[in-house]
């Protein structure tokens, strides 16, 4: 008989959520305005971006390690403590003097802690039924998104204030390692099989979603620009361009905090009531629309606050949208839930990675606005092109209504979105 998990309390995932969160605005947030407070132009702290978002990519080739030996929530906290660690060591590391030791820090903190991600997706994938995996993402999302803007804002406060490398790096690493503690009130089962029928199972799993239609147009959607909210990673960096100081970039990434956990929170109930595909695609278009706005804007301070802010809002609806599209794609998953989770995780951080790239590309051009062009230009091809392939393909998944509730996921391995 299959173990079925005791439903946790969604809210639980905000702080399990946190340490995941932590280190992306580290490299989202800190780093460009770290790397740009110390002379390194946009363009080089583009690729820099990217290079910290190369672990988050090659992702689902580690994670099954999570699916083995010790349980998912015990995981979730040895990777947190591990990828404090060596984000400590990165904080302390001089800038620009040292600026390869302070990337392979960086890069190792990313590598290692990426797998709380894997964890959490095997964990709300396991315990979490079809209905509230909506409100679930919403929450796992604040964690992530507010979670990480909170540790980025005082860590950016912290900076200008010039304290100590060391207390910023303390900072962060306890930010990571005391929400992870969370995960012990989280059910599950012990594991059972041995690690050869772990990874067998696990190729098997992968096989049935990469060759389903709802897998494949599901990859489509994570691996296009739609809803990447990219530009979250470089706006500290161009922070000098709108005449924004440094108290003013911390009040702002405060303040996205807040507008993060709004909009994952609203992102959340609103793909539990509607079409989950149909939701993320219309989070990339309001994307393009704030960075339009923005680039046709003054580049003065009240623009820089406004439109961050704004896109922040709805960075927070992108994520839940993502989050609960991809449980939805994966349904229960089996034992392999955190090795399939993270699949569709990689390829969305590809697309954040590349998208940020081609964005940063305008910059020496084209300035601030080249930026906020190219990503409002991405967003809306790829809603109009993947739209019309739903569409005609019959694959935007799951039709809901306010007033119906949803029917319960049936308990099998892989449950397809779409009319399969």
């Amino acid at each position: 008989m299959d173990y079925k998990p005791r439903v946790p309390p969604v809210w639980l995932f905000v702080l399990t959520g946190m340490p995941y969160g932590v280190v992306g605005a580290f490299a989202g947030q800190v780093m460009p305005y770290l790397t740009s407070q110390a002379g390194i132009k946009l363009g080089s702290i583009g690729w820099y971006g990217l290079l910290l978002l190369v672990p988050p990519m090659l992702q689902f080739l580690y994670a099954p390690i999570v699916d083995l030996g010790p349980k998912r929530k015990h995981w979730l906290i040895l990777v947190s403590i591990l990828g404090a660690v060596f984000l400590f060591g990165a904080c302390v590391t001089p800038l620009p003097e040292h600026t390869t030791l302070f990337l392979i820090l960086a890069v190792t903190a990313q590598l290692v802690s990426g797998l709380v991600g894997s964890c959490n997706g095997g964990l709300l994938a396991l315990s979490v039924p079809d209905h509230l995996r909506g409100k679930a993402s919403g929450w796992y999302n604040i964690g992530n998104l507010s979670g990480g803007g909170l540790s980025a804002a005082i860590a950016i406060a912290e900076v200008g204030a010039e304290a100590e490398p060391w207390v910023i790096g303390l900072t962060l690493g306890a930010m990571m390692i005391a929400p992870s503690l969370a995960a012990l009130w989280l059910d599950e089962p012990t594991r059972s099989l041995e690690p050869r029928h772990v990874f067998r199972e696990t190729l098997h799993d992968i096989g049935e979603v990469l060759f389903s239609k709802a897998g494949l147009t599901g990859i489509a959607l994570c691996i296009s620009p739609v809803g990447t909210a990219a530009l979250t990673n470089y706006f500290s960096g161009m922070a000098k361009t709108y005449h924004v100081d440094a108290t003013d970039t911390s009040l702002t990434v405060l303040g996205n905090a807040a507008l993060n956990a709004l909009g994952a929170w609203g992102g959340g109930w609103l793909c539990d009531r509607y079409n989950r595909r149909a939701m993320y695609l219309l989070s990339g278009a309001l994307t393009a629309v704030c960075a339009i706005i923005m680039a046709l804007s003054p580049d003065v301070r009240l623009t820089y606050i406004a439109g961050v802010m704004t896109y922040a809002l709805i960075t927070g609806f992108c994520y839940s949208a993502f989050t609960a599209t991809v449980l939805e794609t994966i349904g229960t998953a089996g034992r392999a839930a955190s090795t399939q989770y993270s699949l569709f995780v990689a390829a969305g951080n590809a697309a954040i990675a590349y998208v940020g790239l081609v964005d940063t590309r305008f910059d020496e051009t084209y300035g601030a606005e080249g930026v906020l062009g190219s990503d409002a230009a991405l967003n809306i091809l790829g809603v109009l092109v993947l739209g019309f392939v739903f569409w005609r393909l019959r694959s935007f998944g799951k039709s809901r209504h306010p007033e119906v509730p949803p029917t319960p996921i049936p308990q099998a391995k892989v449950i397809s979105g779409g009319d399969q």
